[in-house]
């Protein structure tokens, strides 16, 4: 169930059911203990991304690979332990990302300067 359908459900707006959990001032106790309990009900969880959008907030950690190190990206080891920091992230609200980074200035992607 997303939020919308939930707004209409419980027939209230889309921005009071957002605001309910959140204990907004602006939201009776009677609204959030409702909210709270069709949510609870109906296995609501509100859309990670769409809060991050809201708040600003990327809730995201970053690792850089640099090239030079691609023998141990080839390790078996190196996925176990990117699969379990990207469990643990995720099980904590954050997701990761994985960029590949050039090693001295750029020289094994190519680029036409080098050291």
């Amino acid at each position: 169930m997303n939020l919308k359908q939930s707004a209409g459900h419980l027939d209230l707006s889309p921005t009071t059911v957002s605001r309910a959990p959140n204990s907004d001032p602006k939201v009776n106790e009677a609204t959030r203990n409702r909210v709270v309990a069709a949510a609870l009900r109906h296995n609501y969880r509100p859309n990670a991304r769409a809060i991050r959008l809201a708040t600003g907030r990327a809730l995201a950690i970053g690792h850089v690979i640099p090239l030079n190190t691609r023998t141990r990206i080839m390790n078996p080891i190196f996925s176990d332990v990117i699969a379990g920091a990207g469990e643990n992230y995720a099980g904590n609200g954050y997701d990761m990302t994985l960029s590949i980074m050039a090693d001295e200035a750029g020289s094994d992607l190519g680029y036409p300067f080098g050291k």
